[in-house]
């Protein structure tokens, strides 16, 4: 990867289509062996849906962020966290890293840590001082990334549904704190 060619920057309005198209084919290469076809299909076909109310949702302030990568002019990693969680067991104690995708072939080049940098100095700079990432159980891939990054796997379990099937997703959590001493 040139990394002249890549560029990181806020989410615009426009780039909703492309946002969801990416998240959709990430979807599909994480978790083909975990949900059946009918979970990917139905995402697909939402898509326009979902670009609706993209600017509602997904946006950058005190309280939300969303960057997308680009590479060569084309979206190829989104990154969205809000300053407080909306699991239940982690609440407002916990600024939350919503998503994290990044094409699978441009994984692995070091945009989910540039992600998660900008996120981490954003959380600190808006009063956060920890933040969790869920991810499912069985996305063991996601996991070894989440645990180098020095998350701490939680107890707490939940499941994910979707057309009346859990799929069980646990949680990492991080202490900005620690993260801020490291830098000092």
């Amino acid at each position: 990867m040139d990394r002249k060619l890549l560029k990181i920057r806020k989410v615009k309005p426009e780039d909703a289509k492309n946002w969801f198209i990416l998240v959709n084919k990430v979807w599909r290469d994480a978790y083909n062996h975990i949900f059946p076809k009918e979970v990917f299909i139905e995402k697909d076909n939402r898509v326009d849906e979902k670009v609706k109310t993209f600017t509602d949702n997904i946006k950058n302030d005190n309280k939300n962020i969303a960057y997308v990568a680009e590479y060569n002019n084309e979206i190829i990693g989104i990154m969205r966290g809000s300053i407080n969680s909306s699991y239940e067991h982690f609440n407002s104690d916990y600024a939350d890293l919503i998503a994290l995708y990044v094409d699978p072939k441009f994984q692995g080049c070091g945009i989910g840590s540039s992600f998660k940098n900008i996120f981490e100095q954003w959380a600190m700079e808006n009063g956060a001082s920890k933040y969790v990432i869920g991810v499912l159980k069985d996305n063991i891939k996601a996991r070894k990334v989440y645990e180098s990054w020095g998350g701490k796997l939680s107890k707490y379990e939940k499941d994910f549904v979707k057309f009346g099937v859990g799929y069980p997703e646990v949680f990492y959590t991080y202490n900005l704190e620690n993260i801020l001493n490291k830098h000092r």
